[in-house]
């Protein structure tokens, strides 16, 4: 079955923000049932994302677990519509819908709700650390030593050893060079 093609659009009528989703492009012949009712299902499912995500993450003193809640909020929406939909403009507007700076902040949080759990996130470690990570994330797994990693960070934190971020990805790049 072929995955229906959608964009999450925000547009102006009458100096009002609206936001909607539509289909991208499709060919009906490839896709399977009602369309314009999945549509809906996925509309509803995702605005309801909007409102959960919004009560999260707070405008100021972003925290690591705000950080992991809000990817792990995204990650399994996107894991329970992967099989139908694909979002072609994710990136965007999840940056856009989230109040995220970039679309880059995206795939980072995507990622450390995909291989973070929650008793891997301390607040008191700071967001650039598990990007530091998250950027090592296949390199770490491929050792087999990601787990320990995650452990090892936190118990720098709770030693107050954990150096800076920088000094940190120093230490991963010499750890996965080995």
């Amino acid at each position: 079955m072929e995955k229906i093609p959608v964009k999450i659009v925000q547009y102006t009528i009458d100096g009002q923000i609206r936001k909607n989703v539509m289909i991208d492009y499709f060919e009906t012949d490839e896709i399977e049932g009602d369309v314009e009712e999945k549509l809906d299902d996925f509309k509803k499912q995702y605005f309801e994302l909007v409102k959960k995500a919004k009560k999260i993450l707070p405008k100021k003193k972003r925290k690591a677990s705000d950080f992991w809640k809000l990817g792990k909020l995204l990650y399994d929406f996107n894991k329970s519509i992967e099989h139908e939909f694909k979002i072609t403009n994710l990136g965007k507007a999840f940056a856009r819908d989230f109040e995220l700076p970039t679309s880059r902040y995206v795939e980072y949080i995507l990622r450390f709700g995909e291989f973070f759990e929650k008793n891997d996130v301390s607040d008191n470690i700071g967001i650039s650390h598990y990007v530091e990570i998250i950027n090592k994330i296949h390199a770490l797994k491929k050792l087999g030593i990601l787990e320990s990693e995650k452990k090892r960070l936190l118990q720098r934190a709770k030693d107050k050893t954990l150096p800076p971020h920088k000094e940190y990805r120093e230490d991963l790049n010499k750890l996965t060079k080995t």
